[in-house]
């Protein structure tokens, strides 16, 4: 079995097709009908398939290995003020400022260091990505310490792609300056809800006022890219107080849009049982919620990226989905195409075409192991089986170009039925001639577009796992 690129889709005669007009059912209906646990499939496998039988030994055996390509580099600051309780992320919850980050970055100096000595060369950035936590939780001085850290290390591109993950209620016009001048060009902020009450419900209070002025600084020190990130499905929301979110997004417009559905685990996010399960919306209130920003973003520019990322026509995102390059990582969608990953700080992920390792998760047991002169690898994953390989590539092909090709569909028969099913609700068309055969996934199907990669996951078959669509 394999799968080809080079295979030109209008080109054969369609034996099995959906026709392009609107499906049998509207899109509130569809999401309702395939609501299922489903991976976001940022990695295949996914990190839930990760072990500690992969660990340190491993991540050096990859790191030795000569090459003059140049690398992503992923900075995780786990520090916040205080807990979002919506939020699953891998945080630090304190006040303490500096006495924190000092031995955070003390350690994390040791990190590049480690890494340093087992890379033959030295190494070019071609990304660089700071995430959290809240990577402003660091102070200007701090800020430009870890940025003169990674540049002690590494080779800088001219063209490097820099971006950061910040949260406004505690981002200053200088704060904002800086980072531009040190060499971001690329900013992402999370709203989640502009409505006061929404944000008292999820301990996340940040005015409308304040997201103006945030906007318009990022605008000032003249940022390649601004995301905003909002929240679908959290207490208190309704469709009428999200459309006013949704206009205040109009009004801002921002570069980029992520727009995520919660999932409410509080089994698995103990902080997440702070909220009321009465206050969430129902879910044909979520489906309501995600059409209406679906509608309304694509009527302003907007070019719908995957099911949850937006970006301006003129974005180098939206120009990368519309080139066949855009990738899909740990960080969601990018435009590095397949660079290395390599991921610094607890809890950070790297990601290579046959390695996947995390770095311990806590803060103490990352450090500890730093002290000790190991690289902090907690758990992780070797894959070089074909079919896994296979499998993954046309996974990717399917969330990143909306489109693949097979040499033999026939090696995919289970799955091909399962496609049928598909294009029968107006989410794919398929076509085939011969051995060989095509897949394209429709507007409509852009929405359900994790359930249409899990088809080739085997996993995902016999056991769902992941969260909900909406």
């Amino acid at each position: 079995m394999s799968a080809t690129t080079a295979f030109t889709a209008t080109a054969f005669t369609a034996t099995v097709a959906a026709a392009s007009a609107a499906p049998v059912l509207d899109p509130i209906e569809l999401l309702l009908k395939y609501d299922q646990p489903v991976p976001r499939y940022t990695s295949y496998p996914t990190a839930a398939a990760f072990t500690p039988a992969v660990g340190e030994a491993q991540l050096r055996g990859q790191l030795a290995q000569p090459t003059a390509a140049p690398l992503s580099l992923y900075v995780h600051v786990p520090f916040c003020r205080h807990a979002c309780w919506y939020c699953g992320c891998n945080r630090v919850t304190t006040q303490l400022g500096s006495t924190v980050v000092a031995p955070y970055l003390a350690s994390l100096a040791r990190e590049l260091e480690l890494v340093s000595a087992a890379i033959p060369q030295r190494r070019r950035l071609a990304q660089l990505h700071w995430g959290g936590g809240t990577p402003n939780y660091l102070n200007l001085e701090e800020t430009a310490q870890l940025w003169e850290l990674i540049a002690q290390h590494f080779d800088l591109e001219p063209d490097l792609e820099a971006s950061i993950e910040v949260n406004p209620e505690f981002l200053s016009r200088d704060a904002v300056l800086q980072l531009r001048q040190l060499g971001f060009n690329r900013i992402s902020f999370g709203i989640q809800d502009a409505d006061p009450d929404v944000q008292k419900a999820v301990n996340r209070v940040v005015p409308v006022e304040q997201l103006r002025r945030v906007m318009g600084w990022l605008r000032e020190a003249a940022f390649a890219s601004v995301n905003v990130d909002l929240i679908c499905g959290l207490p208190r929301q309704s469709p009428q107080r999200f459309r006013r979110t949704l206009e205040l997004v109009q009004e801002l417009r921002p570069d980029r849009v992520a727009l995520f559905s919660f999932a409410y685990l509080p089994e698995q996010l103990p902080l997440q049982r702070k909220i009321e399960a009465a206050e969430l919306p129902s879910q044909h209130q979520r489906i309501t919620m995600l059409e209406d920003a679906n509608q309304l973003l694509c009527a302003h520019g907007y070019e719908a990226i995957g099911m949850d990322h937006y970006a301006l026509a003129g974005d180098s995102l939206a120009e990368a989905a519309r080139r066949g390059t855009l990738h899909r990582n740990f960080q969601g969608y990018t435009t590095g195409g397949e660079l290395e990953l390599l991921g610094v700080g607890p809890t950070a992920i790297s990601q290579f075409p046959h390695l996947f390792s995390q770095n311990q998760r806590d803060l103490k047991a990352w450090s500890a192991a730093l002290e000790r002169g190991e690289l902090p690898v907690e758990r992780g994953l070797a894959v070089r089986d074909p079919d896994v390989l296979e499998r993954r590539e046309l996974i990717r092909q399917v969330m990143c170009r909306f489109a693949l090709e097979l040499d033999d569909w026939r090696g995919f028969e289970p799955e091909w039925q399962a496609l049928e099913a598909l294009a029968a609700d107006g989410l794919v068309t398929l076509s085939r001639q011969g051995d060989r055969g095509a897949l394209r996934v429709t507007a409509s199907g852009r929405w359900l577009i994790r359930t249409i990669a899990a088809v080739f996951d085997p996993q995902q078959r016999r056991c769902a796992s992941g969260s909900r669509l909406v």
